[in-house]
């Protein structure tokens, strides 16, 4: 069972408790008027108590109607507990007005409904300062209530007055049964302000872990931050030098490889000479752009102007006129157009795999051949150069291997025989044309 439907019990519990020693207060008064005056002895009753009683009638029903208005509005409190303040602190002024009428009506010979009262004002009430208003309210409300204080100065008359009528027998079990409900009606209170005090303690333990868990989750977000902060900061440093790699070392290899052509032919032929310088002019050119478009994070200028195929076949014309490289592209795959990711990383295997092959391998041809075979798209680049036995992964390789990972991409090379390339990556197909 929950602590909620605990405390709801408790509280029905204490109302039906509390009708009852209503009842049995109001209800044995009214019955002693009736049998004093059946039994011609009002006057003796009158000069015992020195007061005129209420009427026995009025006495019943003002002390059951006010007891109803006192529950009717200590569940309409507790509909508007979380509501606005004022409406709050109105019913719970209207709950004390009845909880004194209603004692009032029963000679003040039973205080047990303040309990009802204070526990719903406890309920309703969370800051200190509101907790200070609370008790001195309480204290003034019991106050008014007690026989023993304020009795005497409202002319009340003491239940025992009343028991005249009844043997002693009786009047000893009423007066024992009145007590039994003032106990159980004090122990349904107590039980009740535990459960309060219970379930505000835990909602304070339960905040307090929460504030620890929230504290937890922002440090570890801002060591989470500063930790992402860093691996973009490394992303970028590697994207930037695979860049740059790509270009520089792309458009250099074809410039040192034209000039060393240059230098060879220009005792020969001065005017292939100047053409071939030309070409040159143009690559380097052609490397500075795409070195600003790395830096600024953009494509190739290649593949922003044309699409895939065109841009590669642009860029290998471009190198094997400054390189003097004969190389054979082979495309089976038509048309070539995929994600921009992929085409980028396409385009830089081809490009890097052919400065490679001229660079390292001083290859006179090279052989690029791209197929593809259901999702897995193949790109074959083999050159004549002279291979190597012993295959040391530098700069170009490793970034090779880093854009293809990026994809779920695979690179393989062996160095017998020349150089072969093979790199395979899987094609999401984002665009597909019939």
């Amino acid at each position: 069972m929950t602590r909620e439907r605990v405390v709801s019990n408790l509280q029905q519990a204490a109302y039906i408790l509390n009708f009852g020693a209503v009842i049995l207060v109001a209800g044995s008064m009214a019955y002693s008027i009736f049998a004093i005056v059946e039994a011609m002895q009002a006057e003796m009753f009158l000069n015992l108590i020195q007061v005129r009683p209420w009427t026995p009638g009025a006495m019943v029903i003002i002390s059951v109607s006010g007891y109803l208005c006192l529950v009717f509005f200590s569940c309409l409190g507790q509909l508007w507990d979380h509501k606005r303040r004022m409406v709050r602190l109105l019913i719970t002024a209207t709950e004390m007005i009845f909880c004194i009428g209603t004692t009032i009506a029963m000679n003040m010979n039973y205080n047990g409904l303040v309990l009802l009262v204070v526990a719903d004002m406890v309920r309703g009430q969370k800051g200190s300062r509101q907790k200070v208003i609370l008790g001195l309210a309480v204290v003034c409300l019991y106050t008014i209530v007690n026989y023993n204080l304020t009795g005497s100065y409202f002319n009340m008359i003491p239940w025992e007055s009343y028991l005249i009528c009844f043997r002693g027998s009786t009047q000893a079990f009423l007066k024992g049964l009145l007590s039994v409900f003032s106990s159980m009606n004090l122990v349904l209170f107590i039980l009740y302000m535990t459960m309060l005090i219970q379930g505000e303690y835990r909602e304070r333990e339960r905040f307090q872990n929460l504030s620890e868990q929230l504290e937890e989750a922002n440090k570890k977000l801002k060591e989470f931050a500063a930790e992402a902060e860093k691996n973009a900061e490394v992303r970028e440093r590697n994207r930037l030098a695979r860049e740059i790699h790509d270009t520089l070392g792309h458009s250099l290899t074809g410039i040192v490889a034209g000039v060393d052509a240059c230098l060879t032919m220009i005792d020969i032929s001065p005017e292939a000479t100047k053409q071939q310088l030309i070409k040159i002019g143009n690559a380097a050119r052609q490397g500075m752009t795409d070195v600003r478009r790395s830096v600024s994070k953009l494509r190739p200028d290649a593949l922003e102007k044309l699409d895939l195929e065109d841009a590669v076949v642009k860029m290998l014309q471009d190198t094997e006129a400054a390189s003097g490289t004969e190389i054979q592209f082979q495309n089976q795959v038509k048309p070539l157009k995929f994600h921009e990711d992929e085409e980028e990383a396409i385009y830089r295997v081809v490009q890097e795999a052919t400065t490679n092959a001229i660079r390292h391998g001083h290859a006179k041809k090279i052989w690029i051949h791209i197929s593809k075979a259901e999702q897995w798209l193949t790109i074959m680049v083999r050159d004549d150069g002279v291979g190597c036995d012993f295959i040391h992964e530098g700069f170009g390789l490793k970034h090779m291997e880093e854009r293809l990972h990026l994809l779920d991409g695979t690179l393989e090379y062996d160095g017998k025989e020349g150089f072969l390339i093979t790199a395979r990556i899987p094609i999401r197909w984002g665009e597909e044309y019939q």
